[in-house]
């Protein structure tokens, strides 16, 4: 077994050194597969993908921060090795001038030795190790359960616009089996069966425990999660050590979805109070060029026009179509017998545009594919004739039909509309010298 502890101190070292790598890395891989492919989702997809991004990503980083603890105290304790090899004897006390009478007695009776520091370090080292293993069963578990409820939630939810009650439904229902459940066991057998004798003899009481307890096994699986968790907790502070697993599970939990926000928004921080996101609204945003590219601009099915500087007579405009948010109401506007057999003519109701107040007819405007934006919808020329030379905007409105007082369709979108202001700089050429 020794030198078997041997060999396993070294493979520690190798898995910690690469693994780190390969977590770090992951979450950016991952944020970059679900927006290329978030338009094409569906609403069971779109659930999933994101749970899954939440979880993998503060999993990943969680997992991550353990490795480099993990890597930090191994190197420690080789480091300290080598000084026992090299120093047999420890610290000399007699040689250690800088330190006066009363230093020195007092660190001779507080500072461990050599071989207490040696064998401590490889305690929390293995420990940790054990820790990282049951994380990763324990997130893998908790992560398929969460996924398959909340998309099944979310499915139903769904169909009859309630989806995010839906989703708050599911969650609630998974606190309750995976957090309320255990309490409760915990209550009734630690507590209650502890101090009461009868208890531990009365049958329908043991089939009560019995029940919650194979109701609470759901949360994670025993026969791989139980024998490390018991046995790291039984060796050190029960209770301190069920706080800092609990306390873990949160802080995974809001590093995912810190980070994921972080990546979604152009800001996560409030320091933004004069210039925030509503107070943007009209002003220059940078998604709606396509010259001007971003990751976060996969994620927003908005309209988008070629260049902020315009200087020919048309200037093209692309009008996305996302089938998570747009089939909600062309279900409702496309339900005409018989249906419109040119996809443009359904496409089109979605939409009206104006430039300087003048609407525009979309008639001219064909479906496209864009597969440089992984997007398909309406693209047409909007005339630029007539305009002064100068800074212009483009007024889109999604849904223009719908009534500002009207109920959303779904409970996932606060607004029945949107609109969209392009700002344009309007420069032709022969204002550039050009002939």
């Amino acid at each position: 077994m020794e030198r078997l502890r041997d060999r396993t101190d070294e493979l520690e070292l190798i898995i910690s050194s690469l693994t780190i790598f390969a977590l770090f890395s992951l979450p950016g891989w991952l944020f970059n597969a679900f927006a290329d492919s978030y338009t094409h989702l569906s609403t069971s997809f779109a659930i999933a993908g994101s749970v899954v991004t939440m979880l993998l990503t503060g999993f990943c980083y969680g997992l991550a921060a353990c490795f480099v603890v993990h890597l930090m105290a191994r190197a420690y304790w080789v480091g300290l090795i080598g000084l026992r090899s090299a120093f047999p004897e420890g610290i000399r006390w007699a040689r250690t001038k800088t330190l006066g009478p009363l230093s020195r007695e007092h660190y001779r009776k507080s500072l461990p030795s050599l071989e207490t520091n040696i064998e401590s370090t490889d305690r929390l080292a293995s420990s940790l190790f054990a820790v990282i293993s049951m994380l990763t069963l324990s997130g893998l578990w908790f992560g398929t359960i969460m996924v398959a409820t909340l998309t099944a939630a979310g499915a139903v939810g769904a169909q009859f616009g309630l989806t995010n009650a839906a989703l708050l439904g599911g969650s609630l229902l998974m606190l309750a089996v995976f957090v309320g459940v255990p309490l409760l066991v915990y209550l009734l057998d630690a507590q209650l069966a502890a101090r009461a004798t009868r208890l531990r003899t009365s049958r329908s009481f043991s089939a009560m425990v019995g029940g919650l307890r194979r109701i609470a096994s759901l949360a994670y699986p025993q026969r791989l999660v139980l024998p490390v968790q018991l046995t790291l907790q039984s060796n050190t502070r029960p209770v301190a050590f069920f706080i800092a697993l609990v306390l873990g599970i949160f802080v995974i939990l809001s590093v995912g979805s810190y980070r994921v926000a972080a990546w979604r928004d152009f800001t996560i921080s409030s320091e933004f109070t004069y210039l925030d996101s509503e107070k943007l609204r009209g002003g220059f945003r940078s998604v709606f060029y396509e010259d001007m590219p971003s990751g976060m601009n996969r994620l927003r099915a908005w309209p988008r026009v070629p260049s902020f500087r315009q200087s020919g007579s048309h200037v093209r405009l692309f009008l996305p179509y996302h089938p998570l948010r747009d089939n909600l109401v062309l279900d409702q506007l496309c339900t005409t017998a018989p249906p419109p057999t040119d996809a443009a003519v359904c496409l089109r109701k979605l939409w009206s545009v104006s430039i300087a107040g003048t609407e525009i007819a979309l008639d001219s405007f064909i479906v496209a594919e864009r597969s440089e934006l992984s997007m398909r919808g309406l693209i047409g020329l909007l005339p630029l004739s007539g305009l002064e030379p100068g800074l212009h905007q483009i007024d889109v409105v999604w849904n223009p039909n719908s009534s500002q007082t009207a109920a959303p369709l779904d409970d996932r979108y606060a607004e029945v509309t949107s609109t969209y202001t392009i700002p344009f700089a309007f420069m032709p050429d022969f204002e550039l010298g050009a002939p």
